[in-house]
């Protein structure tokens, strides 16, 4: 026989969070605390009149139940309709009957035990509110962090599957792979491993610059933020034209890089690569995963490679996290 499983407090908090927390429209919010005042006022005129003990014993619970379920505005409001029930109505009661000293300390003690009552019945309601975000936070993190993961996996299995090219040094191709994991590995460093949604680009090119003598580049632009969709991306390639710099560009000689960027609109950035003092270069004839690094995909809106003899420019065109949410 096949049982249920059992109900996690996280899911009892949330069904009960989502019963206090209900949307209702103020018309019904104002029904709620009359209704509650004509109960509790009609249950004491039924049973004393207000005659014996303290008259406004019956209301309390609509207090505390306004400022749980309705906020601390309406409880206040129930506080004072609790008030003219009594004065008016219960005028049989201790209340009207004490002489004005003694009904004055009955009104600041009513008054401090109604505002005790408002600030728990509140501090409750915002306690529900804040584990209710937590657990949807927490809930959201979980589904990013495997969407995030089965993308690595991806990733992964993208840059495994190719192998080493016809020819190539399978030391060279282990070398290869293990620089491009690392760099995947730094941009998600950067974004929290799926908890943020955006990271800085000076933040993004300074981490894919890091492994290549950063001494030698020199980097400018406006602060930015990229989304999701572009950080891995242009940190993937970033890794990628460093890499070749060292081999065939300007890092393998006395050169310099040159990486500049400047916002082009809004949630637009245009980002430029270029390699100075290095060896004449010339296109290459062959193309491998790094080449699919360097094409548009994701945030890449836009790649272009200019072989120049004095050496490589690369010019990217990116969607800052403005443009990635609003898409």
């Amino acid at each position: 026989m096949r049982t249920k499983p059992a109900q996690s407090d996280a899911d009892r908090l949330n069904a009960l969070a989502r019963i206090v927390l209900r949307p209702r429209p103020v018309s019904h919010k104002i029904l709620l605390v009359l209704l509650g005042l004509a109960i509790a006022g009609g249950g004491r005129w039924l049973f004393d009149q207000g005659a014996y003990g303290v008259p406004f014993l019956t209301f309390y619970p609509v207090v505390v139940l306004a400022a749980l379920f309705l906020g601390a505005g309406y409880a206040i409001f129930a506080s004072a309709g609790a008030l003219l029930v009594i004065h008016f109505l219960l005028n049989t009661g201790s209340w009207n009957q004490a002489e004005g000293p003694v009904r004055f300390a009955m009104l600041v003690v009513l008054s401090i035990t109604l505002g005790v009552m408002i600030a728990t019945g509140h501090f409750m309601r915002l306690v529900l509110f804040d584990n209710l975000r937590h657990l949807r936070q927490a809930r959201a993190y979980n589904a990013e962090l495997q969407h995030r993961a089965k993308n690595a996996q991806q990733m992964l299995r993208a840059l495994i599957g190719r192998g080493p090219a016809p020819g190539e040094d399978p030391a060279e191709f282990h070398a290869k792979l293990l620089g491009r994991v690392e760099a995947l590995g730094r941009s998600n460093e950067l974004l929290g491993f799926g908890a943020l949604e955006e990271a800085s680009l000076a933040d993004v090119v300074t981490s894919a610059i890091g492994p290549f003598d950063p001494g030698r580049f020199e980097c400018a632009g406006p602060d930015g933020r990229l989304g999701k969709t572009a950080a891995i991306p242009l940190a993937m390639a970033l890794h990628e034209l460093g890499t070749n710099a060292i081999k065939y560009g300007a890092l393998s000689t006395g050169g310099r890089v040159h990486v500049g960027w400047r916002q082009e609109g809004h949630g637009r950035y245009a980002l430029e690569w270029r390699e100075l003092g290095g060896p004449a270069i010339t296109a290459p004839t062959t193309h491998g995963m790094g080449s699919r690094l360097l094409r548009p995909h994701g945030g890449l809106a836009r790649v272009e490679l200019d072989w120049a003899t004095a050496g490589l420019v690369c010019r990217m065109d990116l969607i800052g996290a403005e443009g990635d949410h609003g898409a």
